[in-house]
């Protein structure tokens, strides 16, 4: 990052009054909180709800609301990969029974 991409980011920032929690605080303070679990923005949500601007909320719900379908679908190929090793266990027991 150069000099000049800094201090746009510091200037672009919003002030932040003195209760605010940063995200680093929550990953550094909670277990198992990292930059792409949806529970870390959600828990910053909760925490500064009352002083981000309704832009910065939405963002934040959009983040949220990938991360979930992330999650989601990597639940449901694991899902996928357990039941297929169960089906081909039941088809193997039928193939079986029926020799």
């Amino acid at each position: 990052m150069s000099d000049l991409d800094i201090i746009n980011s510091l200037t672009n920032e919003p002030e932040r009054p003195i209760n605010h929690v940063t995200l680093e605080e929550i990953i550094n303070s909670v277990p198992c909180m990292t930059l792409n679990n949806p529970a870390t923005y959600a828990l910053y949500l909760h925490y500064n709800k009352a002083h981000l601007l309704q832009d910065e909320v939405d963002k934040i719900n959009i983040v949220i609301e990938k991360f979930r379908v992330e999650r989601t679908n990597i639940n449901k190929r694991n899902l996928e990969y357990m039941e297929k090793h169960k089906n081909e266990d039941t088809i193997k027991k039928l193939i079986e029974e029926t020799e």
